[in-house]
């Protein structure tokens, strides 16, 4: 993983810390049962940190939309503590496509259960899966950027699309994993202090890979 050679470690591990707390905010607010202002900062709203999926393409707001989904804020805080109690992550997508939101797909949803529950769920979004592509096509940037076209044109209302969303999800478990791993060797290579959490910690890398050179 050459590419994790050109990472400034002291900026991801600040970006690590800046997500921890905005996962420990949104925890927060699921307790205190604070319906609306769980999901505007679950859907990037009041915070884009809250989650970069939905706010980099403007989702949150079209997914509250009432014309769009009915009793929105709510069913996005039922599917937010639906990802709690998982210990397998794999049954992300299908609690997902349970909801029956609009707009809500895996990449926003992914995120939220990374949110919500980081220690088991991760985040399948074009940050994550970029960067998964670039490694598996051992840093060249553009088959990734080429290959993750077919995730962000894809109609997001197919069949298709869940299919194939759903199979990156589950590739990602171990990418992400050894993602972190990297990142953990590479940041104390650094005199940095790697981050803990591993599914935050392999989001905040890829983040800034992504930001980079995407």
């Amino acid at each position: 993983m050459a590419i994790l050679d050109s990472v400034n470690w002291a900026a991801v591990r600040g970006h690590y810390d800046h997500r921890v707390s905005v996962s420990t905010t949104l925890g927060q607010l699921h307790k205190q049962n604070s319906v609306t202002p769980f999901a505007e900062l679950a859907l990037g709203i009041s915070n884009a940190d809250g989650n970069y999926s939905a706010a980099e393409h403007h989702l949150g707001p079209k997914i509250l939309y009432a014309g769009h989904n009915q009793n929105a804020a709510q069913k996005v805080f039922n599917l937010a503590g639906a990802f709690l109690p998982l210990t397998d992550a794999r049954g992300v997508p299908n609690l997902i496509r349970g909801a029956g939101l609009n707009y809500l797909k895996i990449g926003v949803g992914s995120e939220i259960s990374c949110m919500m529950n980081p220690q088991v769920c991760w985040v399948a979004n074009t940050r994550t899966i970029w960067t998964h592509l670039v490694i598996m096509h051992n840093d060249n940037i553009q088959k990734a950027d080429a290959q993750l076209k077919l995730y962000r044109e894809a109609d997001v209302t197919s069949e298709m699309d869940y299919q194939m969303w759903t199979a990156i999800h589950a590739e990602l478990r171990v990418a992400l994993t050894r993602i972190a791993e990297n990142g953990i060797a590479n940041a104390k290579k650094n005199k940095i202090s790697p981050g803990s959490i591993t599914y935050i910690w392999a989001d905040a890398i890829a983040s800034a890979l992504y930001d980079a050179y995407h």
